[in-house]
């Protein structure tokens, strides 16, 4: 059974997709293989992140020691 891609992993292998394109360590075919597989690398890190920022909340706790729940804001608000 192969080992579940992490988003570390990911990203880690966009980064050498990238640098093998950059440098033309490719033939052309090789290449677009390499597109491809940073395509699909690039939706699954989209979707990791759009997991995990719907997973991620804040507990404020209220004047009455009651927790409240509220959706994570990365923007700062």
């Amino acid at each position: 059974m192969p080992k579940k891609k992490t988003f570390e992993q990911a990203i880690l292998r966009l980064e050498e997709i990238i640098a093998s394109i950059e440098n033309n360590e490719t033939t052309l075919e090789e290449s677009v293989k390499l597109y491809k597989e940073g395509i699909d690398l690039s939706v699954f890190c989209g979707n990791q992140l759009k997991k995990t920022e719907q997973e991620v909340i804040l507990l404020k706790e209220s004047a009455d020691k009651v927790f409240t729940e509220e959706p994570f804001d990365y923007e700062g608000e």
